[in-house]
């Protein structure tokens, strides 16, 4: 076996993410070639025995042009939802996995395919009013790899992880995405709103944009600085050149340093 062309990779720890890759192993035809781990057509599914937050092994193990990580999502609030994300912590703090002031490397086209997948199988599963499909923020590890990486969840507890249905919504998601073309979008990062990006999840639904990373409006309450604003459009694989901002989730100061920033790196701003 070779290095893959894309490794989907999940946690031996993670219910969402083993459920997920049974279904895909069958979906996709895959065969067995060693622990945890198999292949078909230069895709690599395997399964590792650390948290996802830790995830900086896959390249270790596999040096992948691209990996997708099946995981679950956790949240207090119970919302059930099925959720697209990159990895990393604009602040200077990592309280779950990576490195402080670190990103990972943003997939923009890949995340957008993901996206518009699952709201296209919940809805045909008929659970597209039950759980929410969603962009999530950047957040949490692994942040020091060099091939794109991106997160689809199964949120946010133990009987959503569970749950066959949406088990099969994300896994027919990533086996159909596997067999088509990235699509042909504007690369961009994202600044305000919420953990749940619901405005931009509407922009990359609706238009040609497509996110890389997506800084919530609780990044700039706690002072992010420039070198981090920029770190959001040059970790992505392609690299964005918009920003789109949130005009009511940033103050005016915060966006003019975003401006300023976008600028220098040759970008343009658009609000939303």
């Amino acid at each position: 076996m070779g290095e893959p062309r894309i490794l989907l990779a999940y946690s031996l720890r993670d219910l969402a993410g083993t459920g997920v890759a049974e279904i895909l192993r069958d979906l996709l035809g895959m065969e067995r070639v060693g622990e945890n781990t198999y292949e078909a057509g230069g895709v690599v599914l395997a399964g590792f025995p650390r948290d996802v937050l830790e995830f900086e092994v896959v390249e270790q193990a596999f040096s992948p042009g691209e990996t997708i990580v099946l995981s679950r999502h956790r949240s207090e609030a119970r919302v059930k939802s099925l959720t697209v994300h990159h990895t990393g912590n604009p602040l200077a703090q990592a309280l779950a996995g990576g490195r402080p002031r670190e990103l990972g490397v943003a997939n923009p086209p890949r995340a957008k395919q993901l996206l518009q997948l699952l709201a296209e199988k919940a809805e045909e599963a008929g659970i597209a009013g039950e759980f929410e499909v969603t962009l999530e923020v950047t957040h949490h590890g692994p942040t020091s790899i060099e091939a794109p990486m991106v997160f689809i969840e199964i949120g946010s507890s133990e009987e959503e992880w569970r749950d066959p249905r949406a088990r099969r919504v994300v896994a027919e998601t990533v086996a159909e995405a596997l067999s088509r073309r990235l699509p042909d979008c504007r690369p961009a990062a994202g600044f305000g709103g919420g953990h749940y990006a619901r405005k931009h999840t509407g922009v990359m639904l609706e238009t040609d944009i497509c996110y890389g990373h997506i800084y919530a409006k609780y990044v700039f309450k706690a002072g992010v600085d420039d070198h981090m604003l920029g770190q959001a459009f040059t970790r992505s694989r392609p690299r964005a050149m918009l920003a789109v901002v949130e005009k009511k989730g940033v103050n005016s100061r915060d966006r003019a340093r975003i401006a300023r920033v976008a600028e220098a790196l040759g970008a343009e701003v658009t609000y939303i």
